[in-house]
């Protein structure tokens, strides 16, 4: 009889601790494989920021949901500011305030105007201007893969994965769904003719589309804003900064002490938010392999019971005249067989509770059409509970080769 055919046989004669053995090391499994994945969509959330100048204005929101805001489309519809502050900063103009006050913006390298205003599939479609491709900083700037900048009304410029996804290019019409907040309903969809692709930049622009100033304000124009703007459609979400330095603390004093807005620093906010992300990614991965060293060590010394109960059987076949090697190949084959047969129920509930526990996280997680993470993200998983099984058959393995048969038939 044949290694193979031994361990099928005492796997299926000994169904029900087989059963649990195997159900142990796929929950193992499946458990450990979420958690991996779930860590790595958790580090892919921020490392692909776009870039966005020196400093942020939004409306007042915290400094990090104005950064993810702005620079990783994310989050919740932000708050509007004032058109008019916009172009106030843009000129460095002299500004009156109520109570006699006056300040002059100054050290302003460049200003760039950006809203949110439309949706097209999941993807975000921004109003802006052609300083949002051309930097002040060229490391910043952004080129065409084809086409150029939207000029005219009603025309768009995709980021890279939108075209790719989408499978789209120059001179194609898309249709997307104007998109103001969720407090803000209009039914108005918007035909959009590809104007330009622009070229991968790793980044969030890659998943974002561009538009004018003058599509975003039709708009604006037939939507009642209600209270979210005292300033009626004449409105932007943020405006990017580059600034001279240091030009950051006027800045901020203007902005955070005399308008509804607030100025952000995006190197420092950055930093805040790498701190807190990596705090809790290290978590997240330590608890993984909590999780998988747990139960690898539970699966070890479950087989490696269930082994040692089998001594007598051993010492049986021995006496029947197998050899040590072929005991030993027939171990190593129920091993095989039970963790392969533990990944693939492992993987299996892996595929399917992983997306519905991705729906329960919401917005901490990109969007499946914004980062993918495939089953295979889970294969090392699969590598350690292999190894955790078959390592655990060395220690019946090794009694084999030291086993006194006499002594042991009659025990």
């Amino acid at each position: 009889m044949t290694a193979f055919k031994l361990a099928y046989l005492n796997l299926t004669r000994r169904l029900v601790p087989t059963s649990i053995a195997i159900l142990a090391i796929a929950i193992s499994v499946a458990c450990a494989g979420v958690l991996l994945r779930l860590n790595i969509l958790a580090d892919s959330r921020f490392s692909s920021m776009g870039k966005g100048g020196d400093a942020i204005v939004g409306a007042k929101s915290g400094g990090i949901d104005i950064l993810l805001g702005a620079l990783n489309a994310e989050g919740k519809y932000p708050g509007f500011l004032p058109y008019r502050l916009y172009e106030t900063l843009k000129a460095e103009t002299t500004i009156h305030f109520e109570d006699g006050a006056q300040a002059k913006p100054s050290a302003i390298r460049a200003i760039i105007p950006f809203l949110y205003f439309a949706k097209y599939e999941n993807f975000r479609v921004v109003a802006t201007d052609s300083s949002f491709i051309t930097r002040p900083v060229p490391a910043d700037s952004l080129t065409f893969a084809s086409g150029s900048w939207a000029e005219n009304p009603n025309e768009v410029v995709l980021g890279s994965a939108v075209a790719r996804l989408q499978n789209l290019k120059v001179g194609d019409q898309i249709y997307a769904k104007a998109w103001l907040g969720d407090k803000i309903f209009t039914s108005q969809n918007l035909s959009l003719k590809v104007s330009g692709i622009l070229n991968p930049s790793q980044s969030s622009w890659d998943r974002t589309l561009f538009s004018n100033l003058a599509t975003a304000q039709s708009i604006l124009a037939t939507t009642n804003l209600g209270p979210s703007s005292i300033w009626g459609p004449a409105v932007l979400n943020y405006f990017l900064i580059y600034l001279q330095p240091p030009g950051f603390d006027s800045l901020s004093a203007l902005i955070n002490s005399r308008t509804v807005g607030q100025a952000i620093l995006v190197q420092e906010e950055s930093h805040k938010l790498a701190e807190l992300a990596g705090t809790s990614e290290d978590l997240a991965l330590f608890v993984t392999v909590l999780i998988l060293a747990l139960g690898g060590l539970s699966v070890a010394s479950m087989l490696i019971t269930r082994f040692e109960a089998m001594s007598l059987q051993l010492a049986v076949l021995r006496a029947l005249g197998y050899k040590k090697i072929e005991i030993g190949r027939w171990l190593l084959w129920e091993g095989f067989l039970m963790g392969a047969i533990a990944c693939l129920i492992g993987l299996t509930l892996d595929g399917l509770s992983f997306p519905l526990i991705r729906g329960l996280l919401g917005d901490s997680l990109p969007s499946p059409e914004v980062v993918s993470s495939p089953l295979w993200y889970s294969s090392p998983i699969w590598i350690i509970a292999m190894l955790a099984t078959m390592l655990s058959i060395f220690v019946p393995l090794y009694r084999v080769y030291h086993q006194d048969v006499h002594n042991s038939l009659k025990a």
